[in-house]
Formats: structure tokens, sequence, C-alpha cells
């Protein structure tokens, strides 16, 4: 290939992710607005409501992210296939209606242990359906390399929970408005990607295959270890130190929309280059270059600001939160790494990372368990198990690339 259409296959690339990126911003500030309204319109005591009834619905998005991935690998290897029209993915909806009548079944202990009421366990428990069926139908337009579209449904749903949710908040409707913006908003976006998807293949199964299965571990295994912090200190910390905590938690963990713009784009891509070790090297040196210095500047930032952060964003009732910032963000520094890590195992269905990250989970649990309510203890064990799994995970990407000879790619697969 001449360097002229390398070039343009480089433009061409940095036009599409640039795209999926400001589409991922968009919606980030989305949520981002919707978490500093609520918390400044609902108060410390019912934003720590609305914290439950999310801690419950980022459990079950753990397991819906891990379908869209599962069906985004197989449908990347569909290159051929005849589109699937509007078909309901069946195992989709079945794992949905599962985990949706799990959670209300659980209702009671479930808003015991999280300090809610019982109504918020149940309405968290009617999205999961729709999150499903909703991840299944965004799997096959990602895995069709349509990336910029799967991305824009999401913000979509985000922009739609914002736009209903400020309303009602003003209108006094209180922590039930913005439940019912979050189940609404993801109703409208499922109609709107079902639509979409209509021109994408669809794989036969994305659950009921050996691959299938180990990409669902590993994304819900990572899913869980990002995100089971708030739920930790809502159980073990109380519900003063977790309301801090979470204020902290979302700034912090916006800064996964680099690694995750990385996955939406790169992950079929991977997937359908998996025995080309040069496009497969570069790609994971992209994302977990990418990750390191997203991660290393909200560190920065943190540090440089200060509480001036909390009081500009959340006022004066989030005060606590301050002590937080930078030791938060130093936690989630390999996190971040890792989740870029991951794009390249995911898409090659690595069995070694789905159980590391299996038993990780486990580990976790320890951690937290043993070392809380100290805070600060427990957010240094959780940054040395996130080094620990970076250490691993490396070692697994170098076996793999090492399986396969050197080949010479006239260019880069689009």
């Amino acid at each position: 290939m001449t360097g002229s259409g390398a070039s343009g296959h480089m433009r061409a690339h940095a036009l599409a992710l640039s795209m999926v990126g400001v589409a991922s911003i968009v919606g980030a500030l989305a949520a981002f607005a919707f978490q500093v309204a609520t918390a400044r319109l609902l108060g410390t005591e019912d934003f720590g409501l609305l914290a439950a009834f999310f801690a419950i619905v980022n459990v079950a998005a753990i397991g819906s992210s891990a379908l869209q991935n599962s069906v985004t690998v197989q449908t990347a290897t569909l290159v051929d296939a005849a589109p699937g029209g509007a078909r309901v993915p069946l195992d989709a909806l079945l794992l949905g209606l599962v985990g949706g009548a799990l959670v209300a079944a659980l209702a009671g202990p479930l808003g015991a242990a999280l300090g809610t009421s019982t109504w918020i366990v149940v309405m968290a428990a009617t999205s999961i359906p729709m999150s499903f069926v909703f991840a299944a139908y965004l799997g096959r337009i990602q895995g069709a390399g349509r990336a910029g579209a799967a991305v824009s449904w999401s913000t979509a749903s985000l922009l739609i929970r914002l736009a209903i949710a400020a309303p009602a908040l003003l209108l006094g409707a209180g922590v039930g408005g913005a439940v019912g913006a979050v189940v609404v908003a993801s109703a409208l976006a499922l109609v709107g990607a079902a639509i979409t998807a209509r021109k994408s293949p669809a794989p036969p199964s994305a659950v009921l295959t050996s691959s299938g299965v180990i990409v669902m571990v590993i994304t819900i295994a990572l899913a869980w270890l990002t995100s089971a912090d708030v739920f930790y200190l809502r159980v073990y910390a109380g519900a003063e130190n977790a309301g801090a905590y979470a204020a902290v938690a979302v700034l912090v963990k916006a800064t996964f929309i680099l690694p995750s713009t990385l996955s939406m784009y790169l992950l079929p891509r991977f997937a359908r280059n998996r025995s080309n070790p040069q496009l497969t090297r570069l790609g994971v040196c992209l994302s977990v270059a990418s990750s390191a210095l997203a991660g290393l500047a909200i560190l920065l930032v943190f540090w440089l600001t200060g509480s001036l952060v909390i009081d500009v964003i959340y006022g004066h009732q989030f005060a606590s939160s301050s002590a937080y910032l930078v030791p938060v963000a130093a936690a989630y520094l390999p996190w971040i790494v890792l989740q870029g890590m991951l794009i390249q195992l995911t898409s090659s269905a690595s069995l070694a990372a789905a159980i590391t990250l299996a038993g990780a989970v486990g580990v976790q649990w320890v951690v937290f368990f043993v070392l809380l309510p100290d805070v600060h203890a427990a957010l240094t064990g959780f940054g040395v198990l996130g080094v620990l799994l970076c250490a691993v995970l490396a070692l697994y990407i170098r076996r793999g690339l090492a399986r396969h000879r050197p080949q010479f790619a006239s260019g880069v697969s689009q």
C-alpha cells in the first residue's frame, strides 16, 4: 500500500473514532448533568435512594454489557451474512426477564440491605429486561462496524433521561420522577435501536456458545469489579459515607468514557483480525496508552483543584466528598488501564482472562469486607488489586500475540 493510501486509512479511522468519541462525550456529559441535577435537587438523603436504585441498575447493566460484547464479537465474524431484520433477541429477552424477576422477588431483602424502599427495587427490576434487549440490538449494530450508530442510541437514552428528569424534579416529582425518567428513556431508546439494527446481521445465539460465555464472564467480572465499590460502601460503610463516595466515584468513572469509546470501535475490528498480530499489537498499544493518559489526567486535575471541584459541581452539602477525590482517582487509575487492555482479550474470548477476573471478584469482596469502614484503606487495597491484574493480563496478551507468526497487513481492516 502506498503512503498516501495508508494515510487515507488512518484519516478514515481517526474520523470514525472521533465521531464515536464525540457521541460518547455528549452521553457522558448528559449522564454527568443528570447526576448533578439530581444531587442538587434531591439532597443527600434522597440522592442516596437514587444511588441505591442505580446500584441495582448498574449490576443489571453488567449483564447487558456482557451480552452486547458477546453479540458484537459474533456479529463481527458474520461478514457476508444477510440482515437479521427486526427479529426479537429471545435469549436476551429471557435473560432480562429472569434477572428482573429475581430482583423483584428479592425486593424486600435488597431494600433492607441498601437502606432503601421496596418500590425503588421494583422499579429497578422493571428496567432490567429492557436493558438486555437494548444491549442485544446495540451489539448487532456495533458488530456490523457501525459503532457511531450504536453509541448514538446509548447517548440518546441519556439525553432523553435528562430531558424528562430536569422538569420533573423542578416540579417537585422527587426521587420518583428521577427513577421514572430512567425507565421511560430506556424504553424509547430501545425502540430506536431496534429499528436501526434491522439492517445488521443477527447471530443465531449470543449466549449458548463457548466463546459467548467467556466474553460474558469477562465483561460481567470487569463491570462488577469497577462498579461494586458503591454497593459495598452502601452495605459496609453506611449511607452517609456511601453518598459522599458516590459523588466522587461518578466524576472519576467518567474517565472510563475513553476506553469505552475505544472498545466500541476496536472490539469488532479485533475480532475480525485475530490472526494478525501486527494490527492487534498496534490496537493494544493505542488503547492502553490512551487509557493510562486519561487516568493520569483526571488524577492530576483532582490533585490540583481539590475541594473546588466538589463545591462547584455539587455544592457545600457534599463537602465531605472532597477527602475522597485524589484517593479514588489514584485507586481507579490501574482499572482504567485494565479496561483498555481487556478490549483485545474480550475479542479473542480469552479463557485465562475470564478465570482471572472471576477470581478477582472474590478477592475484591474480601478487600472491602475486611477493610471497610476505613474507606481509604479499602481504596488502597482496591488499587493494588488493579495493578496486579494489569500485570497478569499483560502477560496473557503477550503470550497470545506470540502464538501467531508475524504478518504484514496491506492496510487496516475496515
